[in-house]
C-alpha cells in the first residue's frame, strides 16, 4: 500500500520516494504527497523529477499512481523527488472544508437531502442532491450567510483515522463531524469568505456550487 504522506501533513509540498513500477504514462511510488482522485476531490498535479504529473489516481488495489504528461523515462528502483502544485492543492483544501460546512447548514435550513454525487477542484465544489423542488434562493442566501458566520469563528479543523478502520477518516470542526479522507487546512480562518449558488442538476436533482470569493 502506498504510504500517504498527505494524511500526515497536508501542507507538505515536496518529498523523496522510490519508484515501485511504471506502465506507460503511469508511475507508482512507495510514498507520495500527491492526493489521488477520490471522494469527489480531484487528484493532485505537479512534478516527479521535473516530469509533469497531470493527475493522480487509485488503481484497483487502492495503490496510488501518478499520471504523467508523457510516457515516463523513470524505472523501478529509481530514487525520485516529487513536488505537488501547491497553489492548486491549497485552494482545493479550503474549498473542501467549506463544502462540509456548507452541507451542514444546507441540511439545517432545507432538511436532510440525499447526496448523489460531488466534484471538487480548485475552482469550486459541485454537489448534487435529490430534490423534487428548486432550492429556494432566499434560503440559499441564508445558508451562505450562516456558513460565513461559522467560518469567522476561526475554529481549528481536525482530521483523524477511525479507531477500527485506519483507512477510514473523519473531519471535525466545532460541532460538525463528517467522514472524509481528503485534504484540509488546519483552521477555517484560512478559507476566507465563500459563495453558495444553485444549478440545475437534472430531473429530480439540484446542484449546489460552493466557491471562494
Amino acid at each position: 500500500m502506498t504510504k500517504r504522506l498527505y494524511w500526515e501533513n497536508p501542507y507538505q509540498t515536496t518529498f523523496s520516494a522510490k519508484v515501485e513500477k511504471t506502465e506507460g504514462n503511469n508511475v507508482w511510488l512507495d510514498q507520495t504527497c500527491f492526493y489521488p482522485e477520490s471522494g469527489g476531490q480531484a487528484g493532485d498535479t505537479g512534478t516527479i523529477n521535473g516530469q509533469k504529473v497531470v493527475d493522480t489516481k487509485f488503481d484497483q488495489d487502492k495503490n496510488i499512481f501518478h499520471v504523467m504528461e508523457n510516457e515516463t523515462t523513470l524505472k523501478a528502483g529509481d530514487s525520485v523527488e516529487g513536488a505537488i502544485n501547491w497553489e492548486r492543492r491549497y485552494k482545493i483544501m479550503k474549498i473542501h472544508s467549506a463544502s462540509h460546512i456548507m452541507e451542514h447548514f444546507l441540511f439545517k435550513i432545507f432538511g436532510q437531502l440525499k447526496l448523489t454525487g460531488s466534484h471538487l477542484n480548485e475552482k469550486h465544489d459541485s454537489s448534487t442532491y435529490e430534490s423534487t423542488e428548486l432550492l429556494d434562493q432566499e434560503k440559499l442566501s441564508i445558508t451562505e450567510k450562516e456558513v460565513n458566520e461559522f467560518i469567522s469563528q476561526n475554529l481549528p479543523i481536525e482530521t483523524y483515522p477511525d479507531e477500527k478502520k485506519p483507512n477510514y477518516r473523519w473531519w471535525k470542526c466545532g460541532n460538525i463531524i463528517m467522514p472524509c479522507g481528503g485534504t484540509h487546512p488546519r483552521n477555517i480562518s484560512e478559507i476566507g469568505l465563500i459563495k453558495v449558488k444553485r444549478d440545475n442538476g437534472g430531473q429530480g436533482k439540484e446542484k449546489v456550487i460552493t466557491s471562494l470569493t
